[in-house]
């Protein structure tokens, strides 16, 4: 049914908009939002306040002799801007003049409201301006309000885990309430739902970083509806990125807010003086309404408003605003480019800057940026590479700013920027960030990430909590923390000892004043005590001090003297931005850089004394970012100062390279690893035990045609030395194949690589596999490299953040029970009792191509960690979300360059008969470390260590220092860039931005042929908000761009081959995705994302469980799960009633066979039963559907008749990929599209009966993605 016209109802004191699904009722002329109707509900605003304190915006100002004045702006003029039947645009304005000095805001402004057809909601943008010679004023913020119905509203949510029930706003008052220490903060003692007695309630706990502030509101439960406010763009927001602001908050009531001084003070008031003419356009946002069916969880709202968020950020900048003073995209400018930073104590190369926050904003000093708030600004992220593109920037003259997590400091472009209209696109090419550094790091506390989040957070009193942040990341959001200082150094202040200490434990968040007796403060001082070696009397070491915050405080700096007067630094009385007060773990930024004279220190114990003295009120104090002590300027470079070269001894059975840090022991001259030394420890890190070929080891699985897969740990015949320096040595192992080993070896030259560094914590390995011109067909099932540590000391395995677990032995394994397949083991005599009963399987901790950049394992005795890092993955084989085995229990670690895991025979290359072919997998890097006996958490301390030589590693791609001709630097390679859109016209009428899509390039195919490729080489990347796109460092060669897009079906390809030549860079300009669609969604279950994780997935059975996956959202990784389809369907298959049924209650995540008493298995048919109104009988229906996974399967579609012999529709039997087997809730993808004719269906109720008919094993089945149903084209 088509959407309705918008209809405009002019009345004496109020104007009407109404689409057919909102209506939003507006005062005259003063432009306040007295009534929002939608959904059966005649006002979602509080009926019972005032017209004017209902929806507003406002603004709080002051000037000359004019104290801080709270303004609710109510027009004075109203005019209609636009009417037609797609869109009205609504104009209240009020015209300031001097009659009115000292009484309104100087400004002239302009409200807007906007509706459009078939829209659930509305917009609203203000315009301010400032004539030239009107008179000073500031503004401290303003802000657009909306006051709902506290009858209905009473669930908020801001966040996928920040979400609940609220207090009523009755229960702030006297009677029901406790004013705690400033009056938004108030402890319930009464309240109407006594589930909430005992809590605080503060409009701060529900701060939010501008920017992940996009969409926050309320759900009504009676009826179904949600309220949401949505911010689409950062552009007229202050402050920057991570400016705090708040969301929504009891009330019930919703904000957006625009420019405020919370965590930040006076600085974010924009002031305008000498009469300074200024316009600012602030907004458009939208404020959105949704509601579900009667018996569909309300919660699910959140879920749709995020969709919505989405579709709104990607429509950013709107076209269809009247205003000349909001430009449309055609009218706005780019800025791209890459950052790198050079620091030569973290290493001699540029390091890509990943996850950079880079930035346009007005011109002003290095991090001006933070406290700027009258312009625009315009903010992006950067990929891993250090790439940005900054999109839709308005006209004007800016500067270009940056911060690196990782790195002290601010970047600023000295260079002004002029974007102009009509499409200015600037690439700025590379630049170089040089982060403060004078020395190499002595020591460091914190992470310079401007937040004090990695500190010590403690658990609040009890008597002050709110339940919502009961462990819960963002705990620091409880009141009343900075009390527990006091109480937990009642005495003594905190003491922190550099190697002993953990900054996680024992560094509290913020330092605080002591409350003392009768509600008074004193000032405290913290210690760093630490060791320093030969100091250099004569030279100067440099402390850095990055602060996250500061309140109404001073720094002073002491060192080895507590009492000196003056103190060594002080940072004078800085900060109003009151975070402590206001839960925020950040402010404003403030960095210092404090030398200190070399005769200040003693060889031994060192302390710096770090005092705040200033103690009137317990919210006065410092959060710190990041502190770091650095030694005098080195000539040389390396973290640690001066390093042993790099040695190498050939002996006649064995080469050692050794760097004084690290030694390796290869056999000479089959190029196996039998020894692993590191750090002084004279033990070997590999199983001794092991036979020396069976330690550390190349290795492939090939055959030729009608034989058997050959396992061959490729031992060479030949070594070389390639490289010897005293920065390098790099190696050669070598096998050439010639006709005579035809069937005995695998028919290519062999080429493996070992590479160590000097200062290096490890070494590099890399293969060259060479197929030439004439040489026999064969195909490769697997190629990695495989390391077998010392089960006498490496227990402990990590694979992710939330993956990382004590291990059983190999002897648990050999002594348990073999399940479904010998891979999955039940422990039942195991030498840690605690791990009996439970299931081994290496398949258990398969990762993602994309997520699987390090893993290992790690000793306690002595504490060493052992891991695998591959920095790339475009050696590796079937794209980003290819699936392969990581490490496992042996202790075992692995490097996958080609498997068949999770995919089938598909991803095994082919090499035909005479095909040339040459391809390098590599290097990776096996990287070793350690800590002191008296590190509190080494599991953890060690784990972080070796993500962050992950990041330094992926920085570093392409290595330079690999001596082969085949593996080319990056000068030798190309880049892609462009943006990608989709058109889907049933969704938007605009083109959407393929927000977080994949894109990459791969070798030329057919649509969707990247994730079956495995022969060449693939690079990828992932879209930003915008669909902006960058993929760096792409190997010469012919290509095509592929792509996929979260939430929308099929794939993507460019059909033009890009050639990408040395040094080429190629941009694309817009892409546009059309992605299957006939007509309208009639029905939809489940999410277009490859994968079945939003299906129901079981509980294990108790017997075969994996304790590290218990309660876990990655749960489907459990043991037997397939088995559990015929405990919940015992007798009858699974009906899934569409407006009834949830996906994610209801739909197994996969399809597979019933299991009989008598172990026989039988077909399954699950049925989809919907309801058609005013279905046509003559047109064509669709049902798109997308699976995740096939294994030996076979879906049959039948409509309205399960018994019809012929099904409707067939798939015939598909896929290999062994996920359900292999806990891999996705294996390959698949898409069809079934034509459903108009005959088959009938007016009513209608069946979909889908049947799996594949029954020879338990793993034979599907795994959806998305299915939906679509009506006729309309």
């Amino acid at each position: 049914m088509s959407p309705l016209n918008v209809h405009l109802q002019l009345q004496d004191r109020h104007v009407v908009l109404d689409n057919g699904i909102v209506q939003v009722t507006l005062s005259k002329p003063e432009g306040i939002v007295t009534g929002i109707r939608y959904n059966g509900v005649d006002n979602l605003l509080e009926i019972r306040n005032e017209e004017v304190n209902r929806g507003y915006w406002d603004l709080v100002w002051s000037g000359p002799g004019v104290p801080g004045t709270f303004d609710v702006i109510k027009g004075t003029n109203f005019e209609v801007i636009k009417e037609d039947e797609e869109q009205v645009e609504l104009s209240f304005t009020r015209t300031w003049d001097s009659s009115l000095e000292g009484k309104l805001v100087p400004l002239n402004i302009d409200k807007r409201f906007v509706m459009l057809r078939g829209c659930s909601g509305f917009y609203t943008y203000a315009i301010y301006e400032h004539l030239e010679g009107w008179p000073d004023f500031s503004i401290a913020e303003t802000r657009i309000a909306f006051k709902l119905r506290k009858d209905k509203f009473h669930y908020m949510a801001i966040a996928d885990n920040r979400q609940r029930k609220m207090p009523m706003p009755d229960d702030r008052l006297p009677g029901r309430g406790q004013p705690l220490d400033y009056p938004e903060a108030v402890l319930l003692t009464n309240p109407i739902n006594r589930d909430l007695k005992g809590e605080v309630d503060d409009k701060y706990q529900y701060s939010f970083d501008n920017k992940d502030n996009r969409v926050h509101g309320w759900i009504s439960f009676d009826p179904p509806v949600g309220f949401w406010n949505i911010t689409p763009s950062d552009e007229f927001r202050t402050g920057g990125p991570v400016k705090q602001n708040l969301t929504s908050h009891v009330g019930p009531v919703t904000l957006a807010m625009f420019q405020s001084n919370h965590y930040s003070g006076e600085d974010l008031n924009s002031k305008f003086l000498n009469g300074e003419p200024w316009k600012k356009v602030f907004g458009p946002v939208f404020i959105y309404l949704n509601s579900v069916f009667d018996g569909e969880d309300p919660l699910s709202l959140w879920d749709d408003a995020k969709e919505q968020m989405l579709i709104e950020v990607q429509s950013w900048p709107y076209s269809f605003p009247a205003s000349e003073d909001f430009p449309s995209s055609d009218q706005r400018g780019t800025v791209s480019g890459r950052l790198l930073v050079r620091d030569r104590y973290v290493g001699e190369e540029y390091i890509s800057a990943g996850s950079a926050y880079v930035g346009l904003a007005p011109p002003g000093d290095v991090g001006s940026w933070q406290k700027e708030c009258k312009g625009y600004q315009f903010w992006t992220k950067t990929d891993e590479d250090g790439y940005f593109s900054v999109y839709d920037i308005r006209t004007g003259d800016y500067n270009l700013y940056a911060w690196v997590p990782g790195f002290i400091g601010d970047y600023k472009y000295e260079v002004n920027l002029t974007i102009t209209p009509a499409g200015c696109d600037i690439d700025l090419d590379e630049l170089v960030y040089e982060p403060p550094r004078d020395g190499p790091t002595l020591w460091e506390i914190g992470v310079p990430d401007r937040s004090a989040k990695e500190f010590y957070v403690p658990d609040p009193n009890p008597k002050y909590i709110n339940k919502l942040y009961v462990d819960h990341p963002d705990r620091f959001r409880q009141y009343g923390l900075w009390e527990r200082y006091a109480e937990l150094y009642p005495d003594e202040d905190l003491v922190y000892t550099v190697g002993v200490s953990d900054y996680q434990k024992d560094w509290f968040f913020a330092q605080v004043t002591r409350k003392k007796e009768k509600n008074t403060y004193q000032g405290t001082t913290w210690k760093i005590i630490f060791k320093l070696d030969d100091v250099d009397q004569t030279g100067t070491y440099k402390l850095r001090l990055a602060l996250a915050s500061a309140t109404v405080s001073e720094l002073q700096v002491r060192v080895n003297e507590e009492k000196a007067n003056p103190p060594h630094f002080t940072t004078g009385l800085i900060g109003k931005d009151n975070s402590i007060a206001r839960h925020g773990i950040h402010g404003l930024y403030w960095l210092y850089n404090v030398d200190i004279p070399g005769a200040r220190l003693v060889n031994g114990d060192n302390t710096i004394f770090l005092t705040q003295p200033r103690s009137t009120s317990q919210f006065q104090g410092i959060m710190y970012d990041y502190i770091r002590l650095e030694g005098p300027p080195q000539a040389s470079t390396g973290k640690g100062g001066s390093q042993s070269r790099v040695q190498l001894h050939v002996e006649d059975r064995h080469v050692i390279m050794d760097n004084g840090i690290v030694q390796v022991n290869l056999s000479n001259p089959e190029g196996l690893i039998t020894g692993i030394r590191f750090n002084g420890f004279e033990d070997n890190l590999l199983e001794v035990r092991d036979a020396e070929d069976s330690r550390g080891y190349w290795d492939v699985v090939w055959s030729e045609p009608g034989s058997e897969g050959i396992f061959d740990k490729l031992k060479t015949k030949q070594f070389k030395v390639i490289v010897e320096n005293e920065t390098q040595v790099e190696v050669s192992f070598i096998q050439n194949w010639d006709h005579s080993l035809k069937g005995k070896v695998i028919p290519v030259n062999l080429d493996k690589r070992y590479i160590m560094l000097k200062g290096s914590s490890g070494f590099y390995t890399y293969a060259i596999f060479d197929h030439l011109k004439g040489w026999p067909e064969f195909d490769i099932g697997e190629a990695r490299i495989a390391f077998k540590l010392s089960e006498d000391k490496f227990h402990h395995m990590t694979i992710t953040d939330t993956r990382q677990r004590m291990m059983p032995t190999f002897e648990d394994r050999k002594n348990g029970q073999p399940l479904a397949y010998p891979e999955a083991v039940l422990l039942t005599n195991t030498s840690n009792p605690e791990f009996k009963g439970e299931v081994d399987d290496k398949y258990q901790y398969s990762v993602e191509n994309k997520d699987n950049g390090v893993h290992g394992w790690i000793s306690l005795d002595p504490r060493v960690g052992l891991w695998m890092i591959t920095p790339s993955n475009e050696f590796r084989t079937g794209g980003p979300h290819k699936q392969d085995l990581t490490s496992h229990a042996g202790p075992t670690t692995l490097a996958m360059f080609i498997s068949s895991h999770y995919s089938g025979e598909e991803l095994a290359p082919n090499i035909q008969n005479g095909e040339p072919w040459k391809k390098v997998f590599g290097p990776v890097f096996i990287y070793l470390n350690s800590v002191q006996d008296t590190a509190q958490d080494p599991f953890k301390t060690l784990w972080e260590d070796a993500k962050a030589q992950f990041t330094k590693e992926v920085q570093s791609w392409p290595y330079s220092f690999p001596a082969s001709d085949d593996f080319p630097s990056s000068d030798q390679r190309g880049t892609v860039t462009g943006r990608l859109l989709v058109r889907d016209r049933y969704i938007n009428q605009d083109d959407i931005a393929a927000n977080s899509s994949y894109v990459g390039l791969a070798p030329p195919g057919d649509v969707g042929s990247w994730q079956r490729e495995c022969k060449g080489y693939q690079f990828w990347s992932k879209a930003d908000a915008n669909g902006l796109f960058s993929i760096p460092n792409i190997l010469t060669g012919d290509y095509n761009l592929y792509a996929w897009v979260p939430g929308f079906i099929g794939d993507y390809k460019y059909n033009i081959t890009i050639k990408i030549t040395p040094g080429s860079k190629q941009n694309l300009g817009d892409l546009v995705y059309e992605p299957p669609r006939n007509g309208p969604t009639l029905w939809e279950i489940g999410i277009a994302d490859r994968s079945a994780a939003e299906f129901s997935v079981p509980k294990p059975d108790q017997k075969y469980i994996n304790k590290l996956y218990v309660d876990r959202q990655d749960w489907f990784r459990q043991y037997g799960l397939w088995e559990r389809y015929s405990e919940i369907y015992p007798t009858a298959d699974l009906i899934y009633t569409i407006g009834v049924s949830k996906h994610w209650n209801d739909w197994f995540y996969a399809h597979v066979p019933r299991k009989l008493s008598d172990n026989k298995y039988v077909p399954t048919t699950w049925n989809i039963v919907f309801k058609l109104q005013n279905h046509s009988q003559t047109g064509t229906y669709k049902l798109r559907l997308a699976f995740a996974s096939a294994t030996y399967a076979e879906l049959q579609v039948r409509i309205n008749d399960p018994k019809v012999e012929h099904p409707h529709f067939t798939t015939g039997r598909i896929g290999k990929d062994n996920a359900i087997a292999r806990h891999g809730i996705h294996g390959l993808y698949w898409l069809f599209s079934v034509d459903v004719p108009g005959t088959l269906l009938r007016e009513g109720e209608n069946t979909i009966f889908l049947t799996q008919t594949r029954t020879a094993s338990a793993f034979y089945g599907f795994m959806y993605d998305y299915l939906r149903f679509e009506g006729p084209p309309s």
